[in-house]
């Protein structure tokens, strides 16, 4: 990860992934706004990396607890999410048993499922809502780590 003391992983890619072994830039940005460069992510593992990279560089981001942030200044689609595997609904998805490898495989893909989007709702959380104590902001952040 390329971190430095002027800021944080910029997370805004023309095409909202990466080519092939390209690591995001460092740019210095105020705290809800990377949240919400974050939330755009699509790819797991890079919404992970940026994620880590903001909690690092936390106690250098400005924090504009009034500043209005709206969802057209989003460099993606909110939340971000992977093109496959494609979303469906939990009535279609066959029923398995998690005594056999094809159901733990099942759950295990479930879990990361929930994972990501409690990464997804934590962001969300701290981006959307102008006027809350600093501490909020704070709270949410640490959710969005600890779910990275």
């Amino acid at each position: 990860m390329n971190l430095s003391v002027h800021g944080i992983i910029d997370t805004c890619y023309a095409s909202h992934s990466s080519p092939a072994g390209h690591k995001p830039t460092i740019v210095r940005m105020e705290l809800r706004e990377q949240a919400l460069r974050v939330l755009c992510v699509s790819d797991p593992t890079q919404k992970v990396e940026a994620m880590q990279a903001m909690w690092l560089a936390r106690a250098d981001l400005d924090l504009d607890t009034q500043g209005t942030l709206t969802s057209a200044q989003a460099t993606g689609p909110l939340p971000g999410r992977p093109a496959l595997p494609r979303l469906v609904a939990p009535k279609e998805v066959p029923q398995r048993s998690p005594f056999t490898l094809a159901g733990r495989a099942a759950l295990v893909h479930a879990v990361c499922h929930i994972e990501f989007n409690a990464i997804n709702l934590a962001l969300d959380a701290l981006w959307r809502f102008a006027g809350m104590p600093p501490d909020y902001y704070r709270d949410w952040l640490l959710v969005a780590q600890e779910e990275a």
